[in-house]
């Protein structure tokens, strides 16, 4: 039994990277409300990053979009995996609607997928939705050019008018069909370490330039990392190490730090625009060399807040691939600091209303 249950997409690991954020802050500033998540995000992740009090279950009530690798999207698929899927949606909304009201959960947050919403308005159960955009206006940018999917986005519209608030995040798309809309600052994970301790403990000799390649859970394929060994004064740091890896590619290792740390540490991330690892270079102020993904509604809306608030350079899905970055590297780090800061905090000011909604909403919606 929980005061709050929080549905997480497990596409990717933005919405877990947030959540999480907004979870552990709920956590320490609430002790006495109980929290339980709902997500086929990586189990991994929560184990590293959740507070191990908050239990995971293992649901899917949606998917995201189904991507090849980081870089290349899958829409006809996802499109059509939707509507496959809508048949069991019924049936996990039923059952989710059970659920809740049998174990007298008070109010469910959702980032941000959309049958959590038709759950909790069947159960009678206040739902509050916290994402800087809904999978229905995603999926109707996927949609364009092709027909015969209006089920889908009948389906995910419906389910999104059922929810009683959205708590919008910054890098928001177009007028959510949510009827409440609340604006917050930037939830991201900030390090609390100076710059140069972590890149002590991670042995990185003074005025050494230092990368971190950053392509979330779903990797990078066809990736050729030998050029690199030609960039003299580089390290770059990588989860994985691929074949003909240079020695100046090194792997993470476990250590005292956390992702945030890492991003905190670098002169350069290396990555494609996704809410959180753009938040994180924002908030660490670490500059960004990022490359497209396709023609995903959220990326123009990042790269506009990347630009605007941060240090940023385009470089092309080739010319990454083919490990050229020698160009694009000085020049980003010639880049002058941002003239503005992107508020944020507010995973502590989410925390607080989730608090009090659950005071002042828990009683149910009759």
């Amino acid at each position: 039994m929980s005061d709050i249950r929080y549905y997480i997409t497990g596409h990717g690991l933005g919405h877990a990277s947030r959540s999480c954020q907004i979870i552990n802050t709920l956590r320490r500033r609430h002790p006495e409300l109980s929290v339980e998540v709902v997500s086929t995000a990586a189990p991994w992740f929560f184990r590293g990053f959740l507070d191990a009090k908050v239990p995971v279950r293992p649901l899917a009530l949606d998917f995201g979009v189904l991507q090849q690798d980081s870089l290349v999207m899958r829409e006809a698929e996802t499109l059509h995996a939707y509507r496959n899927f809508l048949p069991e949606r019924q049936h996990l909304v039923t059952q989710e609607a059970a659920s809740l009201r049998a174990e007298g959960v008070k109010l469910v947050a959702a980032d941000i997928p959309a049958a959590a919403f038709a759950a909790a308005a069947a159960a009678g159960v206040y739902s509050v939705g916290i994402s800087n955009f809904t999978w229905d206006w995603i999926y109707a940018g996927l949609a364009e050019g092709r027909g015969g999917y209006d089920e889908v986005l009948n389906s995910l519209t419906e389910d999104y008018r059922k929810a009683d608030l959205l708590l919008r995040l910054p890098f928001h798309g177009e007028e959510s069909v949510i009827r409440a809309v609340e604006d917050q600052p930037l939830v991201a994970r900030l390090s609390t370490y100076d710059k140069e301790e972590i890149r002590a403990k991670l042995g990185i000799p003074a005025g050494q330039r230092l990368g971190l390649i950053s392509f979330g859970g779903f990797g990078l394929q066809t990736f050729d990392p030998s050029p690199l060994r030609k960039l003299e004064g580089w390290i770059f740091l990588s989860e994985t190490l691929p074949d003909g890896a240079p020695a100046n590619l090194r792997p993470l290792s476990e250590g005292d730090y956390t992702y945030p740390d890492l991003v905190r540490a670098v002169d350069v991330v290396v990555t494609k625009p996704g809410y959180g690892i753009v938040s994180e270079c924002l908030v660490n102020g670490t500059a960004c060399l990022y490359t497209g993904r396709g023609d995903f509604r959220e990326q123009a809306l990042l790269i506009e807040g990347l630009r605007r608030y941060g240090r940023a350079r385009e470089i092309g899905n080739d010319d990454l691939r083919r490990g050229n970055w020698g160009a694009a590297l000085e020049y980003l780090l010639a880049q002058p600091e941002p003239a503005e800061r992107l508020a944020s905090g507010g995973d502590v000011i989410i925390a607080d209303r989730l608090a009090e909604l659950v005071r002042t909403q828990g009683g149910g919606k009759g």
